[in-house]
């Protein structure tokens, strides 16, 4: 008897309600910008290292600079946003894992406009070039000891770039 005075009361109260109003705002544009034919599927090569050199975590290669250049961007377009994608690896998540046969080695990559050591995740922008409707993201890439001891053998990493337009 007590639950049904108690559905009773409840059901005798007031209910009130708001009002959302939810605006969704976006951009359609005719075409994106080519990635140049030079960027697409690029093999950097960071050369050969001897296991050796790396004799504590945090030892690196030489930097090998490289650029990813994007073109044929539409007029309305001033900014490209490239984000990375890629295998953490296990040790240190903020490089990128190598999946060949040497062991204790990650990769590291970084923006070489402004120095600044890319992870799995990042992304950064470069600005369109209203004349020549390109952009340029220079980079850079180097061995990483991730733990040790590092052993010889191939070293392999896979990075996805993906881009976004304003």
């Amino acid at each position: 008897m007590k639950y049904v005075a108690l559905f009773m009361l409840l059901a005798s109260l007031p209910a009130s309600a708001t009002d959302v109003l939810l605006s969704i705002k976006g951009n359609i544009y005719d075409t994106a910008c080519q990635v140049d034919s030079t960027s697409q599927n690029k093999v950097v090569d960071l050369g050969q290292a001897v296991a050796s050199e790396f004799k504590a975590v945090g030892d690196t290669g030489v930097w090998k600079n490289f650029d990813i250049t994007i073109s044929n961007c539409p007029q309305s377009l001033t900014l490209a946003t490239i984000q990375l994608e890629g295998l953490r690896d296990k040790l240190h998540p903020f490089k990128f894992a190598n999946t060949g046969t040497a062991q204790g080695l990650a990769l590291e990559l970084a923006d070489r406009t402004d120095s600044i050591i890319l992870a799995p995740e990042s992304r950064f922008n470069a600005v369109i070039d209203p004349v020549t409707h390109t952009a340029d993201f220079p980079m850079a890439a180097r061995y990483y000891a991730s733990h040790t001891p590092v052993s010889a053998g191939q070293f392999s990493s896979v990075v996805q770039f993906t881009f976004t337009y304003q």
